[in-house]
C-alpha cells in the first residue's frame, strides 16, 4: 500500500502532511510512532474509572498528534469528545462521541498497519 493509499483510507490529508514532513519515509516513521502510542487505551481506561481529567489530557494528545499527521477524521472527531472533556466530567452524553473517536482511531490504524 501506497502512503497516499493509506492516507485515502484513514480520511487523511496527504498533501497536508507531505507538505509538512516532506517525505514519504518521515511520514511513515511518524505513522509507526503513532501507532505505538498509547494514548487510545489510557483514554479508555481514564474514562472508565471516571478520572476526567486524564482523559482529556489523552484525547488532547491523540487529537494534537492526528493534526499534526494529517489524520483528518480523528482529529476531528478527537476534538469534538476533547471540548466535551476541557471542563472535566462531561455535562453532554460523551458515548456518541467517544464512539467516532473509536472508529475513526481503528480506521487510521488498520490503514497504518497497512504499510
Amino acid at each position: 500500500m501506497t502512503v497516499q493509499e493509506c492516507y485515502a483510507l484513514m480520511n487523511g490529508n496527504y498533501e497536508d502532511v507531505i507538505e509538512r514532513l516532506m517525505s514519504e519515509e518521515r511520514i511513515v516513521k511518524y505513522l509507526r510512532k503513532f501507532a505505538a502510542e498509547d494514548d487510545y487505551t489510557a483514554l479508555l481506561s481514564a474514562l472508565d474509572e471516571k478520572r476526567y481529567e486524564d482523559a482529556f489530557r489523552h484525547v488532547h494528545n491523540l487529537k494534537g498528534m492526528s493534526l499534526n499527521l494529517g489524520i483528518t477524521a480523528l482529529a476531528e472527531s478527537g476534538s469534538t469528545l476533547c471540548e466535551a472533556l476541557r471542563g472535566g466530567a462531561p455535562t453532554v452524553d460523551i458515548e456518541p462521541m467517544l464512539v467516532a473517536v473509536k472508529q475513526d482511531y481503528d480506521k487510521a490504524i488498520a490503514a497504518i498497519s497497512q504499510l
